[in-house]
């Protein structure tokens, strides 16, 4: 139940403020809204004020601002069609750009409210090659890779890069300034993450995502691990510590519900950092880690997009409906932290999905407008439309793939 609320609440937002910025844009520039949708379907509820009708539809997913001219030939001063290129691509960019301040203000809220780890060295492992090479507490870490560090995200993203095994650290101790390199740490696992009971981690596990080694193997939620390569662990830590002595595959012998099970787990290396920051609460902290956030998830999008181009990525990578729910449920049971950073990462989604050139997304939208602008005329209403049905086709038979994958991955079949 936790999991469809936080799932409509979230979506629904996120839908709103989508919706919000194309109308919003749309009565700044005099075109004429007909209606104004939160959800698809039978409508369940309707209001009309001014000449638009506000409605809330029976499937929380989706909505849409219906405009006069959008989508038929009118010619009045209310209309779509007869407003300039600039003010119809200000409206069609509206939506995803409300996506991304939406974004930002999520950011904003959790910095604010909870703090942001900056830039001072807090706690750091004495095995650590950082503790190695000099790094300790209280140190103020200048830069990464020659790249200025103010949060913890400018120091942590530069370390996780795995295009290097190796980093350059610039810190300051004491009015003094060194600089050293750093072999990053790196760890084995099996992609599991421990239940936590009393405050204390178990080796009670679930798969850490769909994708993990753990996952495709078998192991399932509330399995607890009682062996590692015919070797007894009791705790979470001799659970790590017997994988990290492993090779290239795991035994993992897991009890579930009384049963004894053996998984053969192929091990992933993984890089592992083993210092954290201070949290600081400063105005300057919580400004440039909302803004640093809210670029690099969008950045992110690019290199993901880029990867499926290429082939790096293939379609078990992508999720759908079904996985995006159940991360919303595990996010709601996390806490309003981790419901609020992943509401702020769909919503960036969201934006980015939706700028996108594909026919009947905002962004083939302006392909349009830009051809219009080139061309001296526009593609008449019909043919647009047309071409944007198809590719509304197109799209929810990419939505019903991407759910048949999920369930697959859901059902283990």
């Amino acid at each position: 139940m936790l999991t469809i609320i936080a799932s409509i609440i979230v979506f629904s937002a996120i839908v709103l403020v989508h919706e919000f910025g194309h109308y919003k844009a749309a009565k700044s520039v005099g075109i004429k809204v007909y209606e104004f949708a939160i959800g698809m379907g039978p409508t369940i509820f309707k209001k009309e004020r001014k000449g638009t009708i506000y409605s809330i539809r029976a499937i929380p997913i989706g909505g849409f601002v219906q405009m006069e001219g959008e989508e038929e030939a009118s010619k009045t001063p209310t209309s779509y069609g007869t407003k300039t290129i600039w003010q119809r691509a200000k409206v069609i960019a509206a939506g995803p750009i409300m996506n991304f301040v939406l974004a930002l203000v999520l950011f904003l809220i959790i910095a604010f409210s909870f703090g942001v780890y900056g830039n001072h060295v807090d706690y750091i492992d004495e095995n650590s090659n950082e503790y190695k090479s000099g790094l300790r507490a209280g140190d103020k870490i200048i830069s990464i890779n020659g790249d200025r560090a103010y949060i913890w995200e400018d120091i942590f993203y530069e370390i996780i890069s795995p295009e290097k095994r190796s980093y350059s650290i610039e810190y300051e101790r004491n009015g003094q300034v060194k600089e050293t390199e750093i072999n990053k740490n790196y760890r084995k696992i099996i992609g599991v993450t421990s239940t936590v009971i009393n405050g204390e981690t178990t080796t009670i596990v679930s798969p850490s995502d769909m994708t993990s080694p753990a996952y495709k193997a078998g192991i399932l939620d509330g399995d607890k691990v009682i062996k590692i390569n015919d070797v007894p662990v009791n705790t979470w830590d001799e659970l790590t510590n017997q994988v990290d002595l492993s090779k290239e595959t795991v035994k993992v012998t897991v009890d579930r519900k009384g049963e004894i099970l053996d998984y053969n787990i192929e091990l992933q290396e993984q890089i592992s950092v083993r210092f954290n920051t201070q949290l600081e609460k400063s105005f300057m902290t919580a400004i440039s880690s909302s803004m640093y956030k809210t670029v690099y998830y969008i950045e992110l999008m690019f290199v993901t997009i880029s990867q499926l181009i290429t082939g790096k990525l293939g379609s078990d990578a992508l999720g759908g409906p079904v996985m995006v729910i159940s991360m919303v449920g595990e996010a709601a049971e996390d806490g309003i932290l981790s419901l609020l950073s992943l509401a702020a990462f769909i919503s960036i989604n969201l934006g980015f999905m939706n700028l996108l050139p594909i026919p009947a997304l905002d962004g083939s939208k302006l392909i349009f407008l830009a051809l219009e602008g080139i061309r001296g005329k526009a593609v008449p209403v019909e043919k647009e439309g047309y071409i944007h049905f198809v590719g509304f086709i197109f799209l929810i038979g990419f939505m019903l793939f991407i759910t048949y994958k999920d369930l697959l991955r859901v059902l283990r079949i």
